[in-house]
């Protein structure tokens, strides 16, 4: 493992903090960051009722991370296990929770497969949050003109990021095929996994991915029962009947990811946490006792949540009790349930989905249009910037032709706005907008 890999590395400079303390700074600085205020976590960015939105979300994602970090690193006999990865470094877990959504696009997993869809029909290997959040921390993210490319993230800091330790496999397409890196990011990718068993997740990446699975499952719960779209109640009824119909969706998605998938041991899961934590929640209509009660339900859960993890095997790194980890992935298919699949969501998706299908295809037809005529100058400032630095960026030979180049630029650019920059774009572009010829959000 490099020198650059090793925790805790002081910095050559009089503010003492290490390479991955740097980084946690760096992205919570970074303008990708606030891009996360605008953009949808279930429901789209500006409804009326509090809802958690991806910015929310990340936060929460980081301080998770941080404090099962700290959990590990206190917990008795932490030294002799966590040796194999030479201690944890807690700021990279922490920063790796800041980081991970950042190549999240407008409107969630529709736009993601939107975008995945016209990269893949552009010859490219598609899109994927996860490696355009590597693209983003390790090339379009910038600390400063003279810095070159990327937030100068150390090696130990990227590996965290990497929730799927590899590249897309080939012949593999479609939006639900997950990996960590474009073509074009490899050499960073492996600088980042040198050292690391091929395949497993390092002991901080596995922290944040866990730290993201709690943070979805609770908060994203607390939304919805809020909202009255979460029927606990019915669901803890003794007839059982609503728990059957959720326990038999669940195991729909749940069975054909996982061959040991019990549905009686998720049910019973599942129970234990709702008749432990959400009791007192079964009748929530919003007064201030509800309101501090489901709050209470939801730092326990995180709690129990966190303090059950263990430190694992090199190709294991995190030790979840079976119980613990079907319990959260069974309040996860309670947002999925009662929410995503619900048609008053999905017909608005079908909208989003339509709207960033439109975008990206006039942009792939007005910006080669507009070099032709001389006319890039007319073009958003910021797409014209990585058209440019895709002229020079590492590994750019693994573009097909420059029409997969202009594809991912037109990806990296929809990826980097709001949903309501998206909506004003769309518009623009289409003739439909209402807005101001001299707004100057144009000049991002």
């Amino acid at each position: 493992m490099s020198e650059e890999n090793t925790v805790a590395e002081e910095v050559p400079t009089r503010d003492r903090r290490s390479q991955s303390e740097h980084g946690v700074d760096r992205i919570l600085y970074s303008d990708g960051f606030r891009r996360l205020g605008g953009v949808t976590q279930v429901i789209a960015v500006g409804e009326i009722p509090l809802f958690h939105n991806r910015l929310t979300h990340t936060l929460k994602v980081a301080q998770i991370a941080r404090r099962l970090a700290e959990h590990l690193a206190r917990a008795p006999g932490s030294d002799a296990r966590l040796a194999p990865w030479r201690g944890i470094d807690i700021a990279a877990a922490e920063a790796a929770g800041l980081a991970h959504d950042l190549g999240h696009p407008p409107f969630g997993h529709v736009g993601e497969a939107v975008l995945n869809e016209w990269c893949e029909g552009n010859g490219l290997d598609g899109f994927e949050g996860n490696a355009q959040t590597f693209r983003l921390v390790t090339k379009i993210l910038r600390r400063g003109p003279q810095t070159g490319l990327g937030l100068g993230l150390n090696p130990r800091t990227l590996n965290a990021l990497i929730k799927y330790p590899r590249m897309r496999p080939e012949g593999q397409r479609g939006p639900h095929q997950k990996w960590n890196a474009y073509p074009t990011e490899r050499e960073a990718f492996d600088t980042a996994r040198r050292g690391s068993p091929d395949g497993a997740q390092s002991l901080e990446a596995a922290v944040m991915d866990w730290a993201d699975d709690v943070t979805y499952a609770v908060h994203d719960l607390e939304d919805f029962l809020r909202a009255g779209r979460i029927p606990i109640a019915r669901l803890l009824d003794t007839d059982g009947r609503e728990m059957s119909r959720f326990v038999a969706a669940a195991t729909k998605q749940l069975a054909p990811k996982d061959p040991e998938f019990s549905p009686d041991f998720a049910e019973r899961s599942f129970r234990t946490v709702a008749e432990t934590f959400l009791s007192r929640s079964k009748h929530y209509r919003g007064g201030s006792d509800d309101l501090a009660a489901l709050q209470q339900a939801s730092g326990q859960m995180i709690n129990s949540f966190v303090s059950a993890v263990r430190v694992g095997p090199l190709d294991d790194p995190i030790d979840v009790p079976a119980q613990t980890k079907y319990a959260v992935k069974m309040l996860k298919q309670l947002i999925w349930f009662y929410v995503i699949h619900d048609p008053a969501l999905a017909t608005m998706q079908e909208g989003n989905r339509r709207l960033m299908a439109e975008l990206f295809e006039d942009l792939m037809e007005w910006f080669p249009r507009a070099r032709r005529e001389g006319e890039e100058y007319r073009v958003p400032k910021r797409l014209v910037d990585l058209w440019h630095m895709s002229d020079d960026e590492p590994d750019a030979n693994a573009y097909r032709d420059r029409t997969a180049r202009l594809a991912r630029c037109v990806a990296d650019y929809i990826a980097m706005l709001t949903e309501a920059q998206v909506i004003d774009l769309h518009g623009r572009l289409r003739g439909r907008t209402g807005q101001s010829a001299l707004d100057s959000w144009m000049a991002y």
